[in-house]
């Protein structure tokens, strides 16, 4: 009798806004026609850095953040291959697009590391986000599946029979915490800042023509979304009621009695804004939490398309 097949064991690791996160996940299964993969997690870890803070501080990334970047990657990735997995991708997310020195960290993580970085474009980001999202599979009715990062928004639209389309947005919980929020808890005119400055950069975009009414589900990913998910549903009554907890409690009461980290404590009234004003946008009441992310969606490229995983994208979103 042959021997059974090897599992399929790929990672991904993300340097974003808030956090470098790895993911190592073995496929469940892939079913034709059409490409699903189901994916078994096997770690599934993050070092909260800050990042992007320290890009928006000075443009570049110091001695001290671009060590800790390199060591919790080196941590990460023993992590990863100590679990089987023999490809890690390692994705560049918006702080390394805006960093003048990326090109630094990047040198320094091949080093300490033998992997190199793909600084991932907006498009790439929601590409692999979109594919995390729907395992590979288009769904069969209009969809909306946004990232919320720490310094930035993605939006992907899909309507059937249409391309992809992708909605940058230069909003992100982290990003717009540091512009507004002074107090802990935030004051009530905080909390309406927030909610302006989200409508305004959400109704500012340049979005198609079919991302109105032709939506009738959207899913919100990212750690922004999944720990604004912790304090109730992403409908309209439970986000105002979010508001008015937030305005009442500090970040160490929401740190214990929603058990989020400090540093998202501190950006959930951003995250609870930017979600609003998207659903706004789309006409909806409410919207669902995916677990799954672009680190998801790497792992599916990678387990398709081996090292050619990031120039596949376009074939594989289809």
């Amino acid at each position: 009798m042959p021997a059974p097949p090897a599992p399929r064991i790929a990672a991904a690791i993300d340097i974003g806004s808030n956090s470098v996160h790895v993911l190592a996940a073995q496929s469940r299964r892939i079913v034709r026609p059409g490409l699903h993969v189901e994916l078994i997690p096997l770690v599934d870890e993050s070092d909260l850095i800050g990042l992007g803070d320290t890009v928006d501080a000075g443009g570049t990334i110091p001695p001290e953040p671009l060590q800790a970047v390199v060591d919790a990657l080196q941590r990460q990735v023993g992590l990863a291959e100590d679990a089987g997995a023999v490809h890690v991708a390692i994705m560049g997310t918006e702080p390394l697009r805006r960093a003048s020195n990326a090109d630094e960290l990047s040198a320094a993580v091949e080093r300490f590391t033998s992997h190199s970085v793909r600084v991932l474009s907006v498009r790439n980001e929601a590409q692999l986000t979109f594919l995390g999202v729907t395992g590979g599979s288009a769904p069969p009715a209009a969809l909306a599946v946004v990232d919320i990062g720490g310094g930035s928004t993605e939006a992907s639209i899909h309507v059937p029979g249409k391309d992809l389309e992708i909605v940058p947005l230069p909003l992100g919980s982290a990003r717009l915490t540091n512009a507004i929020v002074a107090h802990d808890p935030p004051t009530v005119d905080e909390l309406s800042e927030l909610m302006a400055a989200a409508r305004d950069v959400v109704d500012g975009a340049i979005w198609p023509e079919h991302a109105g009414m032709s939506i009738r589900r959207a899913i919100f990913v990212g750690g922004t979304a999944t720990n604004v998910a912790r304090l109730g549903l992403l409908d309209r009554a439970h986000l105002n009621e979010d508001m008015s907890t937030l305005a009442r409690m500090t970040a160490d009461q929401v740190v214990a009695e929603f058990a989020v980290r400090p540093r998202r404590a501190r950006q959930l009234a951003a995250g609870v804004a930017i979600v609003s004003a998207l659903l706004d946008r789309f006409l909806l009441g409410q919207a669902e939490v995916s677990q799954a992310s672009l680190r998801d969606g790497a792992i599916i490229a990678v387990l398709a398309r081996g090292d050619a995983w990031l120039e596949s994208l376009d074939a594989l979103i289809g």
